[in-house]
């Protein structure tokens, strides 16, 4: 694995050729294609010319590259070209991989955005082509084109999904389906198709890191080959690949018409096959980990796990020196809302203490904090959960600033957009007509009563108030009561229930 994220991607796809020009060209003699197209050389001339031209799809490359047409053919020495697995294995690594990386490492509001959009066309107008987000990250493509080069027809079609996310058993799977189909030009009921399904499933450990021994893994490639000749059918369907655990799979599901493998044949059939699947594997592992992926795998981004982190006393912002806390780390899986389990790890960046100081906790994790000791003083915890299920990451912060609060908001009349020192005691909200709330002050609220004076009208009143704040500092008030206004026509009086909002600022206060 190593190997091929040092070499890149290349040498990997080219790997693949042998199998995947092996299996075509054994199709093209059994259903009759190398025959009409006047025999071995030519029928190899027009398979490298349909694998060239499928390559210049993927590549959007124009011109020809190299051809080395042996004498006998065994599937080696065609340095270009993709037609079956190879186009998939591109797909995956070239795409599906380098997106892998990207997402993981992208803000969730430009996933969000991307996800949005829906299936996302690309590529020429040649073709049918597009890429899907899920908003955890999972990745879903497919590409659909035809080509005709030297009397042969291809029609292929890709298909590759990738979780970005492990089930409840800690699974994380890959799909690259691939369907090439190909027939003499202009002679229907010759021709037949190569189909590879390939099916990768790796499992992670209770601290999010993929499974290293045979137990982390298993996959499944099936081949199925059929075509005709004359509308004559023949068929072979193949599965090989590894069990969870290591058990090697090979199973030959049957064959329909005469074979298309000659017996001498069978024995480098399985041996290719086999190399394919592990092809497909390290392909597949590109794209669960990511090309050039800076914030890991994407189970580790953050987006599978909500790491629910909660302190009591909420109140966090503008705390007295040496406040105790009670903290509550609990991951939970976004997928399912269930608990994750494994552990939280939590990391103190500033004043005070926290226990445990130090190494992981079993979830749901509890903590104790103490903060800052002295005022105007900062301080932040990062934790982060890892699991089967992924990696969750939160933070709270706290400060003991003598901080101040915008208040803005009103009913009708009554306009305030203000910087108040304190909500715990006495404050006043001031509106631009010169009208003032006098707040009693209070951690959930109070009372609160009204003076002033605008357009020459005396204004009275009073009421209750509600405080409500998030853990920052910022929240809402919102009071209830009566407003009275002294006119020389009489005294007139009107409920009222305006409604502020509270933000933390800092800056002079009042």
């Amino acid at each position: 694995m190593d190997r091929v994220l040092a070499e890149g991607p290349e040498p990997t796809l080219q790997k693949l050729r042998p199998v995947d020009y092996w299996l075509h060209y054994k199709l093209m003699q059994a259903t009759g294609v190398e025959r009409e197209l006047g025999g071995e050389a030519q029928a190899i001339a027009a398979l490298q010319a349909l694998g060239d031209a499928y390559e210049r799809k993927l590549r959007g490359a124009e011109a020809d590259l190299p051809k080395l047409v042996p004498a006998a053919f065994t599937g080696e020495g065609m340095d270009s070209g993709f037609t079956g697995m190879g186009l998939g294995g591109f797909v995956g690594l070239m795409t599906g991989g380098m997106l892998s990386g990207a997402v993981s490492s992208m803000s969730d509001k430009d996933l969000a955005e991307l996800v949005k959009q829906g299936p996302i066309k690309f590529g020429r107008n040649d073709g049918n082509s597009a890429v899907e987000f899920g908003k955890d990250g999972s990745l879903s493509q497919s590409m659909e084109f035809e080509v005709n080069e030297n009397g042969l027809n291809g029609k292929v079609r890709i298909k590759t999904r990738m979780d970005a996310c492990p089930d409840p058993q800690g699974r994380v799977s890959v799909d690259i389906d691939v369907d090439s189909q190909m027939s003499v030009s202009g002679k229907p009921g010759t021709g037949g198709y190569v189909r590879s399904n390939f099916k990768y499933e790796r499992y992670l450990d209770d601290d999010a890191h993929l499974i290293d021994t045979a137990e982390g893994g298993a996959s499944n490639l099936r081949i199925s080959m059929g075509g005709s000749e004359n509308f004559q059918s023949q068929s072979v369907d193949i599965t090989t690949g590894r069990e969870r655990g290591g058990k090697p799979i090979f199973e030959h599901h049957g064959e329909q018409g005469f074979s298309i493998f000659r017996p001498g044949e069978v024995e480098r059939t399985r041996a290719l096959l086999q190399g394919a699947e592990t092809l497909q594997t390290l392909i597949a592992e590109v794209m669960l980990r990511g090309l050039g992926a800076s914030a890991g795998s994407p189970w580790e981004s953050g987006r599978c796990i909500d790491l629910q982190v909660t302190s009591s006393p909420g109140k966090r912002k503008g705390i007295k020196p040496n406040t105790a806390f009670d903290i509550d780390a609990r991951p939970r899986a976004k997928a399912d809302g269930a608990a994750a389990g494994g552990t939280v790890a939590a990391t103190l960046s500033g004043g005070a203490s926290l226990q445990p100081a130090s190494g992981k906790v079993r979830a749901d994790a509890k903590y104790q904090y103490a903060g800052p000791a002295k005022k105007r003083e900062k301080a932040s915890i990062d934790f982060e959960s890892r699991s089967k299920r992924g990696v969750g990451k939160a933070s709270l912060g706290f400060d003991t600033n003598e901080g101040a609060y915008r208040v803005k908001g009103g009913q009708n009349d009554f306009v305030a957009n203000t910087v108040v020192c304190s909500l715990d005691g006495p404050f006043d909200i001031r509106s631009t007509a010169g009208i003032v709330m006098h707040m009693s002050g209070g951690e959930g609220g109070g009372s609160w009563t009204q003076s002033g004076n605008a357009a020459g009208v005396a204004w009275s009143g009073g009421g209750s108030y509600t405080l409500a704040l998030d853990g920052d500092g910022s929240g809402r008030i919102e009071a209830r009561g009566s407003s009275s206004i002294a006119t020389p026509m009489g005294r007139f009086s009107d409920s009222v229930e305006p409604v502020f909002s509270v933000t933390r600022v800092d800056q002079a206060c009042d």
